[in-house]
């Protein structure tokens, strides 16, 4: 079975072989000048908990620096979806040949020649997308250090969740296979269906996974939580009434005519900052939670196919 599989899908097999090594080889190159400055710049001491004069600045630039840089690895993202293009085919281009009446008539139940499939080239995806994890990692440690990796941004391509979307994809154009029986429509709506997760999970319910925590600023300037996730940052008044953005201008362009300190002027009116965010500390907490959630995802597409196959006529 492993060698028929590897006969049927060495071409998609190869092409995500050649992808982590594309991955890798642009990971080297792009994290050298992003390395060199954050040495050559000393970031690390203007980390919590140290911290030292002008650091503000230094960190600010760093960021404008390699914004791009930071924009481009967000693309990861897609990488796990690749998967759709090696489950959505499996039985559907079957159906669609004819080929699925010899496959099953072989000595092989047709559960276990699902099954059997499933596991070798789920297990290839899942080393490939894990050593992508792995490279992300590395390539996004100077941007962690200052950023955080609780942020989307960062928590999509690091960790245990890039296998576990990587799965999930596998599993549910499996499913959509099986359904549509067409390789096009199958991956469409396995598509469809992959994004539609995946934001439904990051904007729905990794925010809730724990009850974020609260501070209540003693000023009102913006707080410096730049390493946790950050859900929501308000200014309210005495009575806890959310300030408007047009109002606080006002308020501002006050103090400023009566020549006092705009801060001590919000101040002295009763208007705090009250912040919700997850703190960074919780990333591995989340990851695990995140992870299970897509693996449970995937044990049920892995279910409905395999009874949908085995309730299709021959």
């Amino acid at each position: 079975m492993a060698w028929v599989t590897w006969r049927q899908h060495r071409a998609q097999l190869l092409t995500a072989s050649a992808v982590f090594v594309t991955v890798a080889i642009a990971a080297v190159v792009s994290s050298l000048p992003v390395r060199d400055a954050y040495h050559r710049q000393a970031l690390s001491s203007c980390l919590p908990p140290a911290a030292r004069p002008g650091c503000d600045l230094l960190v600010n630039h760093f960021r404008s620096e390699f914004a791009s840089l930071a924009e481009v690895g967000r693309w990861l993202i897609l990488l796990p979806g690749l998967a759709l293009l090696v489950g959505a085919p499996l039985l559907a281009r079957e159906f669609e040949h004819g080929t699925f009446r010899l496959a099953w008539t072989q000595g092989l139940s047709r559960r276990r020649w699902l099954l059997s499939k499933l596991a070798l080239l789920g297990a290839a995806l899942v080393l490939v997308a894990a050593l992508i994890g792995v490279v992300t990692v590395w390539w996004r440690q100077p941007f962690d250090h200052v950023e955080g990796r609780m942020s989307p941004a960062a928590f999509d391509v690091e960790g245990f969740v890039v296998p576990a979307y990587t799965v999930f994809a596998l599993s549910i154009g499996v499913l959509a296979g099986i359904v549509f029986r067409r390789t096009l429509a199958a991956i469409s709506v396995a598509a469809a269906a992959f994004v539609a997760t995946r934001l439904g999970v990051e904007k729905l319910l990794r925010p809730h996974y724990l009850a974020p925590l609260h501070r209540i600023a003693s000023g009102t300037a913006p707080s410096a939580h730049a390493r946790d996730w950050v859900l929501d940052d308000k200014l309210v008044d005495s009575v806890g009434r959310r300030i408007t953005s047009a109002r606080e201008d006002l308020a501002v362009v006050h103090a400023q005519h009566a020549g006092i300190d705009a801060q001590q002027y919000l101040a002295s009116l009763g208007w705090r900052r009250i912040l919700t965010f997850q703190p960074a500390s919780r990333f591995w907490t989340f990851q695990g939670i995140e992870t299970s959630i897509f693996l449970a995802l995937a044990v049920a597409a892995v279910v409905a196919a395999v009874v949908l196959v085995r309730r299709r006529p021959a």
